[in-house]
């Protein structure tokens, strides 16, 4: 039965920390894409090597979400004495390291929120003026989490 807990418990921390992985590769990407387009001189093109390093900062901030929820499992559900649990504890920031999972959740939104700002910021850029009622989604979506985040906080205080 331990196995199968632990079995459980593992894939979601390992799956996450895996697309973490993945999308910093994907940022590293991007970076170098917009610094070859600022070397080549295509700063007023198509390319646009300004928007290429705003997606690798959206794409970081989406790497840091699931390393964050890799980190937070992985002390919500791996028993303290361990190995992992003393190598993580001692290179853990200390607004990191999650006591339950409303401490998990309201790390998870901050990032979600500051990812979903950097969105919108760099989707309203490459639109380029023509805005539709689409774009609109995402601040409302910032707002409605907002929200919530400052009522769940208010509740528990």
């Amino acid at each position: 039965m331990k196995i199968l807990i632990k079995l459980i418990t593992g894939v979601p921390i390992i799956s996450s920390l895996i697309i973490a992985i993945i999308f910093i590769g994907i940022g590293v990407y991007e970076i170098i894409l917009g610094v070859e387009g600022i070397l080549t001189g295509k700063m007023h093109t198509n390319a646009a090597p300004g928007v290429k390093l705003f997606l690798a900062l959206d794409v970081f901030l989406i790497a840091f979400l699931f390393l964050i929820f890799s980190i937070g499992f992985t002390q919500l559900f791996i028993p303290k004495p361990s190995k992992i649990i003393d190598a993580l504890d001692r290179i853990t920031p200390e607004w990191l390291k999650v006591e339950n999972f409303i401490q998990l959740k309201f790390i998870l939104w901050d990032t979600a929120l500051t990812t979903l700002v950097v969105m919108f910021v760099g989707e309203a850029y490459k639109i380029s003026g023509e805005y539709d009622w689409k774009l609109i989604i995402v601040p409302i979506a910032i707002l409605l989490i907002s929200l919530s985040k400052y009522l769940l906080k208010k509740a528990h205080i």
